[in-house]
């Protein structure tokens, strides 16, 4: 689900870079590639299930 969410995330940055003001567009960036950062160490700090 917040794959979901930051595609939708990154989808709106991109239609306001084009369509909007560029601060906005740089603020909305940071905001993403925060939330990026943040699910990539969630995702990453799991501890791995292996059994062999």
């Amino acid at each position: 689900m917040e794959f979901t969410a930051l595609f939708l995330a990154i989808a709106i940055t991109t239609l306001v870079a084009w369509y909007g003001s560029r601060t906005l567009a740089l603020s909305l960036f940071a905001v993403v590639l925060i939330a990026c950062v943040a699910t990539f160490l969630h995702h990453a700090t799991d501890a791995l299930k292996l059994s062999f």
